[in-house]
């Protein structure tokens, strides 16, 4: 995936936003050709037509990503800022989430199982999230923020920045874009910068760091191995998800050590994170499951080995509802 520099981020957001919209540009032009064409792929292969629903999704998306530039750019252009601007930051995020993943689960025929979305209140909280796919990054805001009207802080992977509307609207709420591959210490103490004066906003982090596959599981527990971590074999019984990546987990509950914390584990949506497997059109129609709970920070430890230890623990939980969400859901 591209990673877009975190400087110049106006020459940045010209590129990025130009791709966006001839993107679209072309497909609208182009929509009598590959219409068809889908179509006839469709009766050909027997796959539910998902290349027509992936095509026309790509085209709602990316008209969608332009509209929302709009209101960003009217939302800049008001004299009002401060509380009035990021409320409406905030409505037009939750609103923009919100639709594209309503649009995603009806193109694909999607079945929504959740469970336990009202525990993520009353904030502040840190809400952990595993991550397996492009859209589950949407589940937080239509499931936790939009119906609680509740103000989460992102800690993000920088290569979103390729996005115009989560780069812009990204920058001006507070959130930070982590570089994966750059000073450690740096990141850190950007994650650091963003949970302080949290009040009552939750702040969300993806342990994993990275999306689940069973290439990066085997890498992850390699890794482990020549470090000789006492965690391997705890590592090793993680078959569905990737072991977490302590340092910026561990540094949002050092600078939070009275704040509760919330598990969002999901399934379903794992096809999404390749091509070829969505492709093979068997995301059509199927389920996905969503299941949160709540720890208070009084059970969470407060020495750096436990509390890893213990989020192992309860990855071990996260792990469990992915093999199998219909023991807890």
């Amino acid at each position: 995936m591209v990673k877009p520099a975190k400087r110049v981020p106006i020459r940045r957001r010209v590129v990025t936003t130009s791709i966006y919209a001839l993107s679209w540009l072309l497909l609208t032009l182009l929509s009598p050709l590959w219409v068809v064409a889908a179509l006839l792929v469709g009766l050909a292969r027997g796959r539910s037509f998902i290349v027509l629903r992936l095509l026309l999704f790509a085209w709602f998306y990316l008209g969608l990503e332009l509209i929302a530039l709009v209101f960003v750019a009217w939302t800049f252009s008001m004299r009002a800022g401060g509380e009035p601007r990021l409320r409406r930051l905030y409505r037009l995020q939750l609103w923009w989430a919100n639709l594209t993943w309503s649009v995603a689960a009806k193109a694909l025929r999607l079945r929504i199982v959740v469970k336990g979305a009202d525990c993520s209140m009353p904030g502040p909280t840190i809400l952990l999230v595993r991550h397996a796919s492009i859209l589950d990054t949407l589940l937080p805001s239509v499931y936790v923020q939009r119906p609680h009207d509740y103000r989460l802080r992102y800690v993000l992977k920088q290569e979103l920045l390729f996005d115009p509307c989560i780069d812009i609207v990204g920058h001006a709420l507070p959130n930070y874009f982590v570089d994966r591959t750059g000073d450690v210490e740096r990141e850190l103490e950007g994650i650091r910068a963003l949970v302080q004066n949290l009040g009552t906003d939750g702040v969300l982090i993806f342990p994993e760091g990275t999306r689940f596959s069973p290439k990066k599981r085997e890498k992850a527990l390699r890794e482990l191995e020549a470090e000789a971590s006492p965690l391997l074999a705890a590592a090793r019984r993680l078959t569905h998800v990737l072991p977490p990546k302590p340092a910026g987990v561990l540094t949002v509950f050092e600078e939070l050590p009275s704040v509760d914390c919330v598990f969002l584990a999901h399934t379903g949506l794992e096809a999404f994170a390749k091509i070829k497997d969505l492709l093979s059109g068997e995301v059509v129609g199927s389920t996905v499951h969503v299941h949160l709970w709540r720890v208070n920070a009084n059970d969470i430890p407060k020495e750096p080995d436990e509390r890893l230890r213990w989020l192992y623990a309860q990855w071990e939980k996260v792990n469990a509802f992915v093999r199998n969400p219909s023991e807890t859901s």
